[in-house]
């Protein structure tokens, strides 16, 4: 009954804790971002994982109060992670911030893509790798995370990876595919440059049919980088059971 009643955020806070993550904030531009930190190890090389758009419509048709995400795999994937010093970013407005003075529901809708959170998010990584004192940094981001990690490098200077997990990295072929109205307040990966001196790295599902691959190659024929192709996986299914084997 108390796990019914739980908000989407007081159940990720009780999953970190028994996954052995730390809770943090960290200052970004204008917002406030939740962080949830494995134990700091010695190594200088650090993961900064990015979670999906969450819960941002209520049965499709109703704008969410919250759009905190009601499944934590990208909490469990970075838990998995050994290879690495790592920390899950949270998004502006997420994981109970949903009421600070900033927040607005476009932010997590036709924006959540937008310039506001995409240099917010840019600040707030560059934030934790200061204080992680880290020296090597991918940003490894799943699905509407990683269209946040290609669209975060605008604006910082320190990645030597990105590693984008079942991504939508044409938000505009994207809509169209599934016949959404277009985010209209958001950028498109699709349509900036790339540094070239990044590793990019992009695992897509065979049978994914939120994000299918042909939009990945396209994405790839256009900007380069490592197509990983998963046969069996769909968009949520089987990441977390393989992680450990994948981000080797």
């Amino acid at each position: 009954m108390l796990a019914a009643c739980a908000t989407p955020t007081q159940r990720i806070d009780v999953t970190a804790e028994r996954l052995g993550m730390t809770k943090g904030l960290v200052e970004g531009l204008n917002f406030r971002h939740v962080t949830y930190a494995k134990p700091h190890s010695t190594t200088k090389t650090l993961h900064i994982y990015l979670d999906g758009d969450g819960s941002p419509w209520r049965h499709g048709r109703y704008i969410a109060n919250d759009p905190t995400p009601r499944n934590p795999l990208v909490l469990g994937l970075a838990s998995l992670d050994t290879e690495a010093d790592v920390v899950y970013l949270g998004r502006p407005c997420y994981l109970g911030l949903h009421d600070e003075p900033m927040c607005n529901k476009n932010l997590w809708t036709s924006a959540r893509y937008g310039d506001a959170v995409v240099r917010s998010m840019a600040a707030a990584a560059q934030a934790l790798i200061q204080e992680r004192g880290a020296n090597s940094v991918s940003l490894i981001g799943f699905s509407g995370g990683g269209s946040l990690a290609m669209l975060m490098l605008a604006y910082m200077v320190s990645v030597d990876e990105v590693v984008t997990v079942a991504a939508n990295l044409d938000t505009d072929g994207w809509a169209k595919h599934h016949g959404y109205l277009p985010l209209h307040e958001s950028l498109n990966p699709m349509l900036l440059r790339y540094p070239t001196h990044v590793r990019y790295r992009h695992f897509s599902g065979e049978h994914d049919d939120n994000v299918p691959t042909q939009l990945t190659r396209a994405f790839i024929a256009r900007h380069g980088g490592e197509l990983v192709l998963v046969p069996n996986f769909s968009h949520h299914c089987c990441w977390r059971e393989q992680w450990p084997d994948l981000i080797k």
